[in-house]
């Protein structure tokens, strides 16, 4: 049974005017309220809150067990008890509200709000994480959806536990004064008592010793402060700000026992100190598992300056009495932490270094392992197996919550220094395992490597290129990359993204609250935030993904970022399944919310509002916020918005929201702030997970830019370091990552824990591309190049794996390239492509730039072909084999020949249609935008003139004929002949004999005998629409008519009949209709964005593009009668435009300046189009909503004349367009069987149907007339696009496939691959990819010449075609039978499509038209 949806009947809506509108919807909310308090009615008796007219509200709980126990005598204790609990909770929030809400001015509650229903099936209370064992080998702490890894690398970690002295730790954990100022100034005292100075190279972040033994400018610093004894060593302690004397005391006493403290005491009795050197040890190698404390011998040795018969340590600092230049301390030397952080490492600890073993390994194997540092990196040994705890495994194991006291977590802004230092080493360590290894991994193409070893170079040093900072490093330019071509690869493939989420970690979780000591707010754990916000980011994935609360989700995105105020926050992109898709306002407001909630009828969500999702204040409430724009002094974000009745469609892809005025304020800051002010949420999330919960829709591309431009722009920068001029600038990847990066400490602490900065489903596969033998191989310095090509000889790439597939299987044959990995899993060992059986995958081919030459044309060969077995299929085209790539790629029609127009006339002109050349020259040059005019006049002239000067010798003659020609062609294509590099006409040749030309196209109409008789063929109402319209004409009366009539009741036949009439008795009648299928079937038709130039983006206030002065202006001045058929359809913007232009040009001012104007339509039909509109929205826009309605003559006809033998039909029909047919469902009606196809299977039913409007196809296919008579209607493109794509498959005849040519116009930084251009469908524009056969019927999308046919809409036969034109005849209307010629034209979308690119899309301008959408029709 089929079943139509009788709530989108638009005749229902359309019929009501505005005052009918709001009496239903007064009672559609008096019956949503009553249900409503049934509803509440209902809950107060679960919860025990019943009372009668004569009883008080209840106020304690024995008067709620009476209640209850007269209710029932059956219920449950236990139930009493809940519900009882219940009821005390709910009247104890209602009162707290009514108390908060008190003091302020009292709030007008508008409860008359349909749209509440956003708030149905909230969750009652706020998510919190699960509580997880302890691990069980160290006893940290563990948050939900941590892994066992995560703190000790599931117990290969172990390390000792340092004491903290007893003075030191109260000065952590004190709550008096002194404590507080400690804590407040930590940073400051760590700096005071530290050995060494943080550097600060533009391209390095070590730590550097301070220059000397003795101070340069007699200002004692950081280890020379320890030279002196304690009375002066405190007096130019204090020298600095904000040092405190009994807190310093302390300090110098807990660290007196520090090795190196008594290191630098014994200086104080050597003088001077200019003759004397310091070594410190930069190879304390301790196993740290056993303990961790040094001696004095261990960490430094004082040597007399000169004296060099000593024993130095493996690795070390010497510190001369007198230097100028700073010793360096290596990141990776144990060193490191005790030298600059004496306050975290009290005893002098050593921190991490290379040589600390894992749990189940010998400390003397480690020690005597190679001495080579970049063998121990952090990622240097991951393939061999690690044996020794790495600085990332060190560091995490540090900062873990144990029950014991940790140090490290004491330490508030300290820590937060300490946490950025060690996230800076650990960058440091990685990238200098880069930096060091450039020269030992080389790579090169394998045939260039082939080349050296035939010239006898075996010498691998010798080629090759350096490899720089690879893809792999997270953070790095080409990491970058890659991820944002894998997330548009998922918009290619899927769809526009729907939704655009954005959490922020809420500070206040009880996660993080509860681990905070009293003193300690969030700021100073960051890494407890990023493990708190890290588990609730696995929970919100979890209900998005799994429970699906949003709907379901097809593919995602999402992207750490961190604020510059320390606070983390993810942002996501969602892209719904189709079920689920958010395609109108009315799916917004199912998801989105952008009002503050009633405080009385939701308290909590109330709260939760106002504590989250206020925006500012800012702009005059606050020009000092972050968010305002210095220049502008605006917000950056347009906070305050205009309040809302409805949520529209946005012109930035986000919607309008629906903000009501309904005068609930909050105070913020000492601000009244309201609804506009609300940023928008959905109130499951946000009360799931009480923080920051932005949800916004964003069905456009426009959203993809903002997430890939915006989040993975690359680190921010604070700090910009300018090259001097004169200098060669040599590219430095790695100097540049370093350069000015700003790091904050929850960025730091999550990369230290190494948490996912991104995330994408499914997952994208990049696909190798590379020439016959020029894979690219990488080999060291140590491998001889016969080797390496020995080794690669019988080595398949991913491209070889890929032809040897298809050669092996036949079922492989079927995908491109690009589509293998849904299908196939890649097999790097093996280098083999095998059946894929579980998860998802999708394919990228890595990109590629024109100037790479045949490269570029492989990559595109392979993004568009099917089934290559060896790379010479792609070489050959129709059997022809051709010598290169860019010749194969060209002959396939995939790029465009640098001269495609002068190619398009030369194959027009081989059919010898001189007339139809000289209309393709003036197409072209109006839509195809030539470059050299002139020089395609000069090569094509013979061609042009071919007739001509068969039939006149005069050369200057025959010029001048075909310029004329030309020129009429451009002025009915609306453009001018001077406006082109053309000789002039040197004939003075009068074209309009005073007459303009419009007018003169009108009055050349040819009238047909059938439709002057046709007048007395009309039925009874018919003719009197007839004679009530012609006595108009005849006495020179203005009106406007509108004919209403169903399908089938002859409104075209009066049209024709009225048309006739007209310009027989020498007058001027119009014949437009909002379609250009409808335009047709009258004389001389055209559509009414043709005729009126009305503009593509309607307005209100605006005016059609007709000058004064123009010949259409003077044809509208002329006319005597306008009909404008199909007006239903139309807009009430184009409507009221037409009429003020009208008024202006005649000067009139009645409606539409005082013409008769005769619409057309049915309402019950289609009615106009609003992208992303909802029901309310699509009858706010149309014709019966405009104030010119009431002045409109309503002509109605209800005979159907295609019906008279079924007045059961008939019957049928206008009681579904009434309204008035009996439901069975809900909103649905029930077809007759005898009318439908029975559904069984998609594909088998469609086929029954397109067998029942096509019967005998493979017989009739090359009949014109069948072909062009019937069509199949569908409300979806893509139902069109399926239906069209079948039928040309069955379709016998000549093929052609032609493909578009896209760019993104002002995509300046490439951010739009060229294959994601060519898989975006916009309406009104052709498909990239366009199948054609020798007889199939197409339809043109472009007005190219209207006066002679060509107009939008208008349906063809294809005739023939070649590589750059297309031979059609025009199937319909009066010009039916004529051959044109259609060439590719650029097309671009309307604005409305909101694209955050221009796009041009360089394509023939037509479609299939086997099926088209209802509107078309």
């Amino acid at each position: 049974m089929m079943i139509v949806d009788k709530e989108n009947r638009p005749n229902e809506a359309i019929q009501l005017d505005v005052n009918t509108q709001k009496e239903k919807r007064k009672l559609y909310n008096k019956t949503y309220y009553e249900r409503l308090k049934e509803k509440k009615k209902m809950r107060q008796t679960a919860n025990g809150e019943v009372s009668s007219q004569n009883m008080t509200p209840m106020t304690n709980v024995s008067t709620t067990q009476r209640t209850l126990a007269d209710i029932t005598n059956v219920t449950p204790t236990s139930v009493l008890d809940f519900a009882q609990r219940k009821s005390i909770k709910n009247r104890n929030a209602y009162q707290r509200c009514k108390e908060r809400n008190s003091p302020t001015t009292p709030i007008e509650i508008s409860h008359q709000d349909p749209y509440s229903f956003v708030y149905n099936g909230i969750p009652k209370e706020h998510r919190v994480l699960k509580v997880q064992q302890p691990c069980v080998h160290c006893g940290a702490k563990r948050f939900q959806f941590e892994f066992p890894t995560f703190c000790c690398m599931d117990g290969k970690t172990k390390l000792s536990h340092s004491s903290i002295p007893e003075e030191l730790l109260n000065l952590f954990t004190s709550r008096n004064e002194l404590g507080r100022t400690f804590r407040q100034m930590i940073r400051c005292y760590n700096s005071n008592f530290s050995f060494a100075s943080i550097g600060v190279n533009y391209d390095k972040t070590l730590t550097n010793m301070t220059s000397g033994l003795t101070p340069r400018d007699g200002i004692p610093r950081y280890l020379q402060l320890y030279f002196y004894d304690a009375d002066y060593e405190m007096s130019h302690r204090l020298q600095r700000k904000n040092i405190d004397k009994e807190i310093a005391g302390k300090l110098i006493r807990v660290l007196a026992t520090n090795p190196y403290v008594k290191t630098f005491r014994r200086l104080a009795d050597l003088v001077p100190l200019d003759n004397y050197r310091v070594t410190l040890n930069a190879s304390v190698e301790l196993d740290q598992r056993v303990y961790n404390r040094l001696t004095t011998s261990e960490v430094a040795g004082i040597w007399v300056e000169g004296n060099d018969n000593i024993a130095a340590y493996k690795r070390s600092i010497i510190v001369y009495g007198k230097s100028e230049k700073p010793q360096t301390i290596q990141s990776y030397w144990g060193c490191y932490d005790p030298l600059c952080y004496p306050l975290f490492f009290p005893n002098g600890e050593s921190g991490w270094h290379l040589k600390i073993p894992r749990h189940g390994f010998s400390i003397n194997d480690i020690i005597n392992d190679d001495e080579d540092i970049g063998d121990d990196l952090e990622d240097s040994n991951t393939k061999k197996g690690r044996n020794t705890v790495s600085m990332r495994e060190y560091y995490c194991y540090k900062f873990q919550i144990r029950p014991n006291y940790n140090v490290i977590l004491l330490r508030g802004r300290l820590l937060q220094q300490f946490v950025v230092d060690i996230y800076i080493k650990l960058e440091t360590s990685r990238l200098d395992f880069y930096r060091k290894n450039q020269s030992k991994i080389r790579a090169d193409l394998y045939q260039g490597v082939v080349d050296c070893v035939n010239a006898g170079e075996v010498r691998p040093t010798m080629i090759g290129q350096c490899v720089v900072l690879p893809a792999s490093f997270i953070g790095g330019p080409r990491d970058m990359r890659r991820r944002f071509l894998d997330a548009m690869t998922l918009v290619q493939d899927d769809g526009k993204p729907d939704i655009f989420l954005t959490m922020t970690c809420n500070p206040n979780w009880p996660e993080i609250k509860n681990e905070l000591l009293p003193w300690q707010t969030a700021q100073d754990r960051s890494e407890l935030v990023s493990r708190v916000f890290r588990a609730k980011l696995e929970d919100l994935k979890k209900q998005l993904l799994n429970k699906h609360v949003l709907g379901v989700v097809g593919s995602y995105v999402y992207v750490i970022e961190f604020q510059k105020r320390g606070l983390p926050h993810v942002h996501f992109l969602l892209i719904m399944m189709p079920p689920y898709k958010l395609t109108n306002a009315d799916h917004y407001d199912k998801i989105v919310c952008a009002k503050i909630p009633d405080p009385i009828r939701y308290p909590k969500m109330h709260e939760l509002v106002i504590s989250h999702m206020i925006h500012g204040p800012c702009g005059s409430l606050n020009s000092d916020c972050p968010c305002m724009n210095n220049e502008q002094k605006k917000c950056r974000f347009r906070y305050p918005r205009q309040f809302n009745e409805t949520t529209l469609q946005g012109k930035d892809s986000y919607p309008v929201y629906r903000r009501r005025d309904n005068g609930i304020e909050v105070d913020i800051l000492g601000n009244k702030m309201d609804n506009r002010w609300v940023v928008p949420y959905n109130p499951k999330l946000l009360m799931m997970f009480n923080c920051h919960m932005n949800v916004e829709v964003c069905s456009s591309i426009t959203s993809v830019k903002y997430v890939f431009k915006y989040i993975y722009k690359g680190h921010d920068k604070q700090v910009i370091n300018i090259d001097p001029d004169g200098q060669p600038v040599v590219i430095n990847e790695i100097k540049r990552y370093q350069d000015a990066r700003y790091v904050s400490p929850p960025e730091a602490i999550w990369r230290i824990f190494r948490f996912p900065l991104s995330q994408i489903y499914p997952c994208v596969m990049a696909l190798q591309v590379h020439l016959p033998n020029q894979q690219l191989v990488r080999f060291s310095e140590d491998d001889t190049l016969p080797s390496v090509v020995e080794k690669e000889r019988d080595n398949r790439s991913m491209v070889t794996a890929f032809f040897l597939k298809n050669k092996e299987d036949i079922r492989a044959r079927e995908y491109k390239y690009r589509d293998f990995p849904k299908k196939f899993t890649w097999d790097p060992m093996s280098h083999r492509w095998n059946h894929r059986k579980l998860g998802l995958m999708r394919g990228r081919l890595v990109s590629a730039n024109p100037a790479e030459g045949e490269r570029y044309y492989l990559r595109l060969l392979l993004f568009h072909i099917s089934g290559p077995t060896c790379f010479e299929d792609l070489y050959t085209v129709n059997n022809i084999k051709y010598p290169t790539f860019r010749k194969a790629a060209l002959e396939r029609g995939l790029i465009e020949s640098d001269d495609g127009l002068s190619q398009c006339l030369t194959e027009a002109s081989l059919f010898q249609f001189p007339n139809a050349l000289r209309r393709l020259f003036a197409t072209i040059l109006r839509f195809c935008e030539p470059g050299d005019v002139r020089k395609l006049w000069h090569e094509h002239y013979n061609g042009l003139s071919e007739d001509y000067r068969r039939q006149y010798g005069s050369v200057e003659r025959v010029q001048n004929i075909v310029l004329t020609e030309i020129m009429v062609f451009l002025q009915s294509m609306g453009d001018r002949i001077d406006d082109f590099d053309l000789p002039k006409i040197n004939q003075n040749v009068d074209l309009e004999f005073g007459v303009f030309r419009e007018v003169q196209e009108e009055c050349s109409i040819v009238l047909e005998h059938e439709h002057l008789q046709a007048r007395d063929s009309l039925n009874p109402e018919q003719t009197f629409a007839y004679d009530e319209i012609m006595r108009h004409v005849h006495n020179d009366i203005p009106g406007v008519f509108f004919i209403d009539g169903p399908g089938g009741t002859g409104k075209t036949f009066l049209y024709k009949a009225l048309l006739a009439n007209i310009r027989s008795c020498g007058h001027i009648a119009l014949a437009t209709a909002s379609s250009g299928v409808a335009a047709n079937n009258m004389p001389g038709g055209r559509t009414t964005h043709s005729r009126f130039k009305i503009p593509i983006n309607l307005e209100n206030n605006l005016v059609c593009k007709i000058s004064r002065q123009s010949g259409t202006a003077q044809l509208l001045r002329t006319a005597k009668v306008i009909i404008w058929d199909e007006a239903s359809m139309a807009k009430r913007h184009a409507l009221e435009a037409v009429d003020r232009t009208m008024k202006d040009i005649t000067g009139v001012m009645l409606p539409f300046g005082g013409k008769i104007m005769v619409l057309g339509g049915d309402f019950r039909q289609v009615l106009s189009v609003v992208r992303r509109g909802t029901r309310a929205q699509t009858v706010d826009s149309s014709i019966r909503m405009s104030p010119l309605w009431s002045s409109i003559t309503k002509l109605r006809l209800t005979i159907n004349m295609r019906a008279l033998t079924d007045p059961w039909f008939l019957d049928f029909l206008l009681r579904v367009g009434d309204g008035v047919e009996e439901t069975v469902h809900k909103n649905f009606i029930r077809i007759p069987d005898d009318m439908v196809i029975p559904f069984t299977k998609k594909e088998k039913s469609l086929h029954a149907l397109i067998d029942a409007i096509f019967p005998s196809f493979e017989i009739n296919r090359s009949e014109p007339d069948y072909i062009i008579s019937r069509a199949i209607l569908s409300t979806r493109n893509d139902s069109v696009d399926e239906i069209n794509d079948y039928l040309i498959g069955r379709f016998h005849g000549e093929e052609r496939i032609y493909y578009s040519f896209d760019e993104a116009v002002d995509d300046i930084n490439n951010f739009y691959p060229v294959e994601f251009l060519n898989t975006l469908s916009v309406s009104g524009l052709p498909p990239h990819y366009l199948r054609l056969k020798v007889g199939c019927p197409i339809i043109l999308l472009r007005n190219l010449d209207p006066s002679n046919g060509l107009c939008n809409d208008t349906r063809l036969i294809c005739k023939s075609f070649q590589h750059n034109v297309i031979d059609a005849e025009i199937a319909v209307g009066q010009h039916a039978g004529k051959r044109v010629f259609l060439p590719r034209i650029p097309l671009s979308p309307s604005e409305d499509d909101m694209f955050p690119f221009k796009l041009k899309r360089k394509q023939f301008p037509i479609r299939l038209c086997f099926a088209m959408t209802i509107n078309k029709a």
